[in-house]
């Protein structure tokens, strides 16, 4: 059974009945059960969350006039805004039994009358089963980008992004910047410790790597003990503050995997982006890039000219 807990006092059962009875009178109870048939098809047509609310707002707009619709989920981490704000709202907390999908807030300039919240309770319901899919599919959907050991975007998602980054770069004439980090000695690190505390490294580093970035930028794991960054709108300079911010925090950071306290340090390829540059180009120099600071001692970065020409920085 769904549940919608209001933020306007609950009506008793003789009321809701009333209610329900009252709605079904003022619209019609042929065009209202239409109504709820139409939006049910409709609501099975898309499992993207953004599509699904959509046309549930548009079917709630046919019937009562909302300038506004805003869903919000903590456990998914989703929010979706569609329309306009209103001086008026009213809230609802979707749930059923162990199922808590979110709070829908409808929002309008003028007061909801009691027959109209009758009839949101009613789309809501019809609206659930959706709606539980669409959040389901985009939690499976981000799961699948991301890499099961460190939580960091994975292979896959890294393709994805990065050339679509590179796209908007070049449309929008921007800077664009990729870090290829590779941890130094990982192998040894492996052996010495043993795998599992290796994969404790790799976690950790992972985080370190991102409480270096913007919210704007994002990292992958490449695979093994690689991981890429891709730094929007960020020239050559300020891709090297980034890099060796990365690097002093890996260094200076001693990671404790149960008993053992391990040292860590990562070489660094940067390349920034040209406008004749493919993915390939791009990805390519800055691996280049990585592979001259593990020839010349590791824990250091090397930046790759636009020239094509490889010019080291060693910090360390």
């Amino acid at each position: 059974m769904v549940k919608l807990a209001t933020n306007k006092p609950q009506a008793n059962n003789k009321a809701q009945s009333d209610n329900a009875r009252s709605t079904e009178t003022q619209f019609g109870e042929n065009h209202f059960n239409e109504l709820r048939f139409k939006l049910s098809t409709n609501l099975q047509s898309s499992l993207d969350l953004d599509a699904t609310l959509k046309t549930f707002f548009r079917h709630v707009q046919s019937v009562i006039g909302c300038s506004g619709m805003l869903f919000s989920s903590r456990q998914s981490e989703s929010e979706v805004v569609i329309g306009t704000k209103g001086r008026h709202r009213v809230s609802y907390n979707v749930s059923s039994g162990a199922d808590k999908l979110g709070e829908l807030c409808f929002l309008r300039s003028n007061k909801f009358a009691e027959a109209e919240l009758a009839v949101l309770e009613t789309l809501i319901g019809v609206l659930f089963y959706p709606l539980r899919n669409a959040l389901k599919y985009k939690e499976a959907l981000e799961s699948s980008l991301k890499d099961a050991l460190t939580g960091v975007g994975n292979r896959f998602s890294l393709e994805f992004n990065f050339s679509r980054e590179i796209k908007l770069a070049k449309r929008h004439k921007k800077a664009l910047a990729v870090l290829l980090i590779d941890v130094d000695h990982f192998k040894k690190i492996n052996d010495s410790y043993g795998h599992k505390r290796g994969d404790v490294v790799l976690k950790k580093i992972a985080g370190l790597i991102s409480d270096s970035l913007r919210e704007t930028d994002q990292v992958f794991r490449y695979g093994g003990e690689e991981f890429v960054a891709v730094l929007n709108e960020t020239d050559m300079e300020n891709a090297m503050l980034t890099a060796e911010r990365i690097r002093a925090n890996i260094a200076e950071h001693e990671i404790v995997a149960s008993d053992a306290r391990i040292g860590a340090t990562v070489s660094i390829g940067i390349a920034s982006l040209s406008m004749d540059d493919s993915f390939d180009e791009l990805f390519e120099r800055a691996d280049k890039a990585m592979y001259q600071a593990k020839k010349a001692g590791r824990n250091q970065i090397v930046c790759s000219g636009l020239d094509k020409k490889t010019e080291i920085k060693k910090i360390a």
